[in-house]
């Protein structure tokens, strides 16, 4: 089938991707370079969308398929930014934009030597839930395809209860789904969520199941996640992925 005769909707998560520009210049940690009351002279900030609604979403629109977008943003800045950048590939019309919340943003530490830290406020996605979800488009498409519910609130909280609920209905309307993952923050309730149980009753709703090496050690592993992140070594080191078929 082209791709281009397919219907999507990309729904979930969105939000204001900000990336300052770290001097050129190699640290070995963070610590070298954010120094409490040091002045660090940066360069322009990258300002673009992220989350998957945005990644996966114009990805499949640059790639010809007929896609929605169902996302959720606030009536402020961020959200407008959010909404011109959409507006430019056509895809805005299906956001959802709320009054009373404000648009989810991350501000990406980058410094060359090491790895990213994400500062994230998820927003808007903490409140997004199926009512957020236009039923009528959802049923003439071919696809349905969610993330990140370990970033938005609404999906993991009443041990995902929402999240397992709006799969089994779209399930049920003979729409193909896949569902997309994220590594939250360990210490927050996200992090202290029972993934594997989430897992258990949504995924037999869930055609196509796309986490990352990472993101399955989070949620399934937390200890070993814990021991090889404050290593600082990466996840696909050490880790026998054949234990979780």
């Amino acid at each position: 089938m082209k791709i281009d005769k397919v219907k999507i909707v990309a729904a979930g998560h969105i939000c204001l991707d900000i990336t300052p520009a770290f001097p050129d210049y190699r640290v070995e940690k963070v610590g070298d370079i954010m120094v409490p009351g040091r002045l660090i002279q940066m360069g322009e900030a990258d300002v673009h969308m992220g989350g998957s609604v945005a990644n996966t979403g114009l990805g499949l629109k640059v790639l010809g398929a007929d896609v929605s977008l169902m996302g959720k943003v606030g009536n402020d800045a961020f959200g407008k930014m959010v909404l011109a950048q959409l507006e430019e590939y056509g895809v805005h019309q299906n956001m959802i934009v709320a009054d009373d919340v404000n648009t989810s943003y991350s501000v990406v530490v980058a410094p060359k030597g090491v790895d990213r830290i994400f500062l994230h406020h998820s927003g808007a996605n903490d409140s997004y839930n199926m009512n957020d979800l236009d039923k009528s488009q959802i049923q003439d498409a071919t696809l349905f395809h969610f993330g990140y519910p370990p970033l938005m609130q609404s999906m993991y909280e009443n041990a995902g209860a929402e999240l397992i609920q709006m799969y089994k209905e779209i399930k049920g309307l003979g729409v193909f789904t896949s569902l997309d993952m994220a590594a939250g923050d360990e210490n927050s309730e996200a992090g202290k969520t029972d993934w594997d149980q989430i897992l258990r009753q949504v995924l037999p709703f869930v055609d196509f199941f796309v986490p990352s090496v990472e993101e399955l050690c989070f949620m399934l592993d937390r200890p070993l996640f814990e021991r090889l992140t404050a290593a600082g070594t990466d996840c696909t080191d050490g880790l026998d992925v054949m234990q979780y078929a």
